[in-house]
């Protein structure tokens, strides 16, 4: 298996892989933007756009912390008992937090 990276005008990272036992050779068609680059500069490409979802993932879940933490102080507040308020919001911090933020 041979495979060929490519980067697209846009910044896009695409891949062309092709089998050939011999007998058969095939053409590779490529968008007439695409500019061919090493296995090495794909990688980094690679790294660089898990790295983006990761802290994407990572303010999506902070996101998500905060709201339960507020849930939680307010169901606290009105008077639920903490692990109905626990199992309500989803709040999974310390015992102390109510009433802290």
């Amino acid at each position: 298996m041979n495979t060929k990276w490519f980067l697209l005008g846009d910044g896009t990272l695409i891949s062309r892989s092709l089998q050939v036992d011999g007998s058969y050779p095939m053409k590779v068609t490529v968008p007439a933007d695409a500019v061919e680059i090493s296995e090495e500069k794909a990688a980094e490409i690679r790294e660089g756009y898990a790295a983006g979802v990761r802290a994407w993932a990572a303010e999506q879940n902070a996101a998500a912390d905060l709201i339960r933490r507020r849930d939680f102080d307010a169901l606290v507040a009105l008077g639920a008992p903490e692990e109905t308020a626990r199992r309500l919001s989803g709040y999974r911090g310390p015992a102390e937090a109510a009433g802290d933020g």
